[in-house]
């Protein structure tokens, strides 16, 4: 679908729901009667649970890498990344080939490509519109339910979305694996944000509470957002897309404004 086809890319720390989330949301789409492309952007999976529309595995494979240049998993995949960077013409084109009314595009999960080195980055930015791109920022319940993990995932999250020029949604994965007063009280974060300095205020060590306070109070200023999912139950997915949805037309808009 040339023209208007629509991009959602998916990063976040390793383990946080990518791939999941991928299949699930890409499913739950073609169910709708959307058509969608899942694109897997990650050199080092080892398997997928879904078949990819495109496999970048097929331009660089980072195992190959690694045993070729005596790296480890992690610099086997920096390494894969730079050098898919240099095939970007060839990706591309063959990105533009399975393009579909959405396109999801599964990142992998080493958050040193997106939040400090330029290499992730510089990929997305010259596959996906920039006027039509939506970035999803996961984050892995189990550390959204401690109120340390909780600023610490959201102060990586903001660190991410200044690397790269699109919108970006922060969306909580894997709500099915808690209970439901857990998601709960993460929701009245979301309606109050002050509300995370009265919990930081009952960390115990002195040291930390002081760190948390001052970028308590910063979260607090500027507003906390996020969509709780299951990628199992597909709880939140309908919402998850009116967000991404409302993310585009903004975009839209503001293009025929210009």
């Amino acid at each position: 679908m040339p023209g208007r086809s629509k991009y959602i890319a998916l990063i976040g720390p390793a383990g946080s729901g990518k791939t999941t989330l991928t299949q699930s949301l890409a499913d739950w789409l073609e169910y709708n009667g959307i058509s969608v492309s899942r694109i897997n952007f990650d050199p080092a999976v080892e398997s997928l649970p879904y078949a990819p529309d495109l496999d970048v595995r097929e331009f660089v494979n980072a195992r190959e890498i690694a045993l070729s240049r005596g790296l480890g998993p992690n610099g086997a995949l920096l390494v894969s990344m730079d050098l898919l960077y240099t095939k970007l013409g060839e990706v591309a084109k063959e990105v533009e080939k399975v393009e579909k009314e959405y396109n999801i595009i599964d990142m992998p999960g080493q958050m040193e490509l997106f939040a400090y080195r330029p290499t992730g980055n510089l990929l997305l930015e010259q596959i996906a519109p920039k006027n039509r791109t939506v970035v999803l920022f996961l984050i892995d319940v189990i550390f959204a339910t401690r109120i340390d993990g909780f600023i610490s995932m959201m102060l990586l999250s903001y660190s991410a979305s200044l690397r790269h020029r699109f919108p970006q949604i922060n969306v909580i994965t894997k709500i099915d694996t808690v209970e439901r007063e857990r998601i709960e009280e993460l929701l009245s974060l979301k309606e109050d944000p002050t509300l995370i300095t009265e919990k930081v205020s009952q960390l115990k060590r002195a040291s930390t509470r002081e760190l948390m306070e001052t970028f308590a109070n910063l979260l607090a200023e500027i507003g906390i957002d996020f969509v709780p999912i299951s990628s199992v139950s597909e709880e939140g997915l309908e919402e998850l897309f009116g967000e991404i949805q409302r993310n585009i037309s903004e975009m839209d808009e503001f293009e025929s404004n210009v």
